[in-house]
């Protein structure tokens, strides 16, 4: 879909009206094409501080959402989040606006398709019945009815792990957890390593 399709598909009149959970959550989870140049219009036109906190907002439902034994999937995701954070907040600051807004995208963009559609969750039902492979935004929503009584799986998230996050990006990471002053004691992956081996910080 092309900008004024998202528009309306996002119940909006503007971009400047893109400031609500439910307008990110449904962005980043739509099965329907979106053309990368509507996202860019959107963000170009959204309020500057809104883009950080929606993403703040919808990484902490996502993570909250995880089943209890995630292990490196939470760590992972929650590297994503800072470094999309980092590159929000960076929007604007530097030289050139454009390219930084860009970069946002981009970066967007390739982690909506892989949490949509590329990354593979293997369900095993604890009644023994046959295996399910769910992209990680469906994994997720089972884990939340599982928690309401649903059907009970084991969650494997071995397939989801090969998201690829390169020093660049990271860098932005570090100065969005510089600029809220804490760090949350997550283990995070790094680039250079690359032993297989998970690292605190």
């Amino acid at each position: 879909m092309d900008f004024y399709e998202l528009l309306e598909y996002l119940d909006l009149e503007s971009a400047t009206e893109f400031e609500y959970f439910e307008a990110m959550a449904d962005l980043v989870e739509s099965d329907e094409y979106i053309e990368q140049e509507a996202v860019y219009a959107l963000f170009e036109g959204a309020e500057e501080t809104m883009i950080p906190e929606l993403l703040e907002d919808y990484f902490e439902d996502i993570l909250e959402g995880l089943p209890e034994d995630a292990g490196e999937i939470y760590s992972l995701l929650h590297q994503i989040k800072m470094s999309l954070i980092g590159l929000a907040q960076n929007r604007g600051q530097g030289i050139d606006a454009e390219s930084d807004l860009r970069r946002l995208v981009d970066e967007f963009c390739r982690f909506r398709q892989w949490y949509s559609e590329e990354s593979d969750v293997e369900l095993t039902p604890d009644d023994g019945s046959g295996v399910l492979h769910q992209c990680l935004r469906d994994a997720i929503t089972t884990s939340r009815m599982q928690r309401l009584g649903g059907d009970s799986y084991r969650y494997s998230f071995e397939g989801a792990l090969d998201y690829e996050l390169d020093s660049y990006t990271m860098s932005f990471a570090e100065l969005a957890a510089a600029e809220d002053g804490y760090n949350d004691g997550a283990i995070v992956f790094t680039p250079e390593e690359d032993d297989g081996v998970r690292h605190d910080n």
